[in-house]
């Protein structure tokens, strides 16, 4: 296993998408967490070899400042106000496309 694996939801369109993107763009281990449980569904994570993990937008500031042309967001997105903001509007996105997916997936 390399230092880090990206865990996302490789069945989200949204989700994949992003995520093909940052593929292109990074040296990253990518992991398909869609069979791995809600936990790993609700929110993009970052999970180290120690057992330590991130999630939400602490995971995407891992993957920003990992991915050419993206360290800029990571950057901005780390300072304290704008990172509370980002963490208050990821939780309702997250949400959202959490149960579009579980919605969908039961058609």
């Amino acid at each position: 296993m390399k230092k880090s694996e990206i865990l996302f939801n490789e069945k989200c369109v949204i989700c994949n998408f992003e995520i093909k993107h940052y593929k292109q763009r990074s040296e990253l281990n990518f992991v398909n967490c869609s069979e791995m449980g809600d936990k790993y569904l609700k929110r993009l994570h970052v999970r180290f070899q120690d057992g330590k993990e991130l999630s939400g937008v602490d995971a995407f500031i891992y993957v920003w400042r990992r991915t050419q042309g993206y360290n800029w967001l990571a950057t901005v997105t780390s300072l304290p106000v704008i990172k509370q903001i980002a963490k208050f509007i990821y939780s309702i996105l997250a949400f959202l496309i959490y149960w579009r997916f579980k919605i969908f997936m039961k058609s």
